[in-house]
C-alpha cells in the first residue's frame, strides 16, 4: 500500500538522511481525544480503561500516514504551510489501520467479567479495538491510515524512531508547492539509496482547488 508522511522539509531531509521515521507517542498526539472516544458509567470499567490506556501509552507508538500526496490541508497543517516535504512509502498491508472517525464519544455499561473484576469480556475487548483505531470526525479530512509499533530505537532527543525496510520502503519525495529549495538538497539526503526514490515537485492549479505534479523540471 503507498502511503504518505507529510514532514516539514528539515524533519524530512534529516528522515531520508538517517532512513527513519519517528513514531508518534500517543499522549503526545494534537487530537486530546486520542484513547479517550469511549467511556465508561461503571467506574470499575472506566478504572479499567485507564490502566490500559496507561499501558498502551507507555509501551506502544504509531506511524501516521495519509492515503494521498495531495492534500491541500495536510500540506498546510503538517508540512510548514507548503514549505515542506511529503514522503511516500510502500507499507505492506497487514501493517495498516484505517482510523474510523466517529462523531460522539461512546459511553458503555460494565465491561467486567461478574466474579473476575480483572478479566475484560468480549465487549470490553471490542473497546480496547475502537479506542486504538477511532478518532473525532472532525480529523476525517486526514483519511488517515496508522501503524502501531513497539519502540524500536531512542535518540538522543529521547524520541523514539522506525527503521527504513522493505516493510517500510521509501519510493517519493514531494516538496512542497511552496518549497523554498532547489532538488539539490533531496538528492544528497538520497545519496547512498541503492533502489531508485522518484523526487516530485508539488504545485498549486490554477483552474481548481488542487494540488498537483510540477510538470517544470524541478531544477
Amino acid at each position: 500500500m503507498r502511503l504518505y508522511h507529510y514532514l516539514e522539509s528539515k524533519w524530512a531531509l534529516d528522515d531520508i538522511r538517517r532512513r527513519r521515521l519517528k513514531l508518534s507517542k500517543i499522549d503526545d498526539m494534537n487530537d486530546p481525544y486520542e484513547w479517550k472516544c469511549v467511556r465508561s458509567d461503571h467506574q470499575q470499567s472506566q478504572l479499567a480503561l485507564e490502566q490500559t490506556e496507561k499501558t498502551v501509552v507507555d509501551t506502544t507508538s504509531v506511524l501516521c500516514f495519509g492515503r494521498s500526496w495531495n492534500n491541500i490541508l495536510m500540506w498546510s497543517h503538517y508540512a510548514d504551510r507548503h514549505k515542506g516535504i511529503c514522503l511516500g512509502f510502500d507499507v505492506l498491508d497487514e501493517m495498516t489501520r484505517p482510523v474510523a472517525y466517529v462523531s460522539e464519544v461512546q459511553i458503555v455499561g460494565n465491561l467486567m467479567v461478574e466474579r473476575r473484576s480483572d478479566f475484560p469480556t468480549e465487549q470490553g475487548l471490542q473497546m480496547i479495538d475502537r479506542l486504538l483505531g477511532a478518532k473525532y470526525s472532525g480529523w476525517s479530512y486526514e483519511e488517515e491510515i496508522r501503524v502501531h509499533g513497539e519502540r524500536e530505537e531512542i535518540d538522543e532527543s529521547g524520541h523514539y524512531f522506525v527503521e527504513f525496510s522493505n516493510r517500510l520502503k521509501l519510493k517519493e519525495v514531494i516538496a512542497g508547492a511552496r518549497f523554498p529549495f532547489s532538488r539539490k538538497p533531496i538528492e544528497e539526503a538520497l545519496r547512498g539509496y541503492t533502489e531508485y526514490v522518484e523526487i516530485i515537485k508539488a504545485t498549486r492549479c490554477p483552474t481548481r482547488f488542487e494540488i498537483v505534479e510540477d510538470q517544470d523540471e524541478f531544477r
